[in-house]
């Protein structure tokens, strides 16, 4: 009798320091949204009482998935990605990755190739599930599980925008440079061209904000010089304008001769300085 008593106390002490805390959507609540622009892509998953999963393409980009969490994950760790069948289908798990938990709001991040097999996964209608150790004291298992339940609809509709989105990013449009002729600065069809491309993004992202800085090589006197750098950045100013971005988005300013990129002794050196650096700050 003591032994037995022994035994189911040692039981009572095992189930007690070593728990299970699990998470996920129930089939009622499990829900897909799509986020869609030319330049991005979101497939959202509310998780309940956790946070949410997020699959996400930016334009020129590579697809990522993201969990993200409610209360930030205190220190790094370790995780477990498996591929789980739901509760009422045949019974089915396989190991798809060992992965790093990152201390934070995104503890969880996959890239590439692997955030891919993901999708696969939930089209097949398996659930991808993370385990880890509870970041209190490490005592408890975590399953974190990503519902496959009404996914369908909503993915076709996130690899539609994928297939339409640009296929350039945003670095390519940051920090560019519209180069002038000597004493010029109105606009030419390669000018316009390559100020298209920033067009495009300022449509979409309503957050972004342009810095138009003007500037002049030093053959001339410098109270020209100033003038001509300020008029080469209002002529970007307004073609951008007349394309459709806002003027609220965009700043202008002209410093004449006074910061040049390049020795003004040479012909070439010259025309790098006669510029407007087109600066773009990407809304969050």
């Amino acid at each position: 009798m003591l032994r037995l008593s022994v035994y189911l106390f040692l039981v009572f002490l095992s189930n007690s320091l070593y728990g299970v805390q699990r998470f996920h959507s129930t089939v009622e609540e499990s829900q897909w949204t799509v986020k869609s622009t030319p330049i991005y892509c979101e497939l959202l998953h509310p998780i309940s009482h956790y946070g949410d999963a997020r699959f996400v393409y930016a334009s020129g980009g590579e697809l990522a998935f993201q969990l993200r969490v409610l209360m930030a994950a205190p220190r790094n760790g370790a995780t477990s990605l498996y591929s789980v069948a739901p509760f009422w289908r045949y019974p089915y798990q396989k190991e798809l990755a060992q992965l790093t938990i990152s201390k934070g709001v995104v503890p969880i991040y996959v890239g590439g190739s692997l955030a891919l097999r993901m999708l696969y996964e939930l089209q097949k209608g398996r659930d991808p599930t993370f385990h880890y150790r509870d970041w209190a004291d490490y005592t408890d298992d975590v399953f974190v599980s990503v519902s496959s339940v009404n996914f369908h609809k909503e993915a076709d509709k996130f690899r539609k925008c994928i297939s339409q989105a640009l296929p350039y990013g945003a670095d390519k449009v940051k920090d560019a440079l519209v180069h002038f002729a000597v004493n010029r600065h109105v606009l030419v069809k390669k000018q316009r061209k390559r100020l298209k491309e920033i067009v495009l993004f300022a449509k979409m992202d309503p957050a972004m904000q342009i810095q138009l800085k003007g500037h002049t090589d030093s053959k001339g006197r410098r109270r020209y010089n100033k003038q001509l750098s300020v008029r080469r950045s209002q002529a970007v100013e307004k073609y951008l304008i007349s394309q459709g971005v806002p003027a609220e988005q965009i700043s202008d300013r002209g410093f004449g001769e006074s910061r040049p990129v390049a020795s003004n002794r040479s012909v070439s050196g010259r025309s790098r300085n006669r510029r407007v650096e087109v600066i773009i700050s990407m809304g969050e």
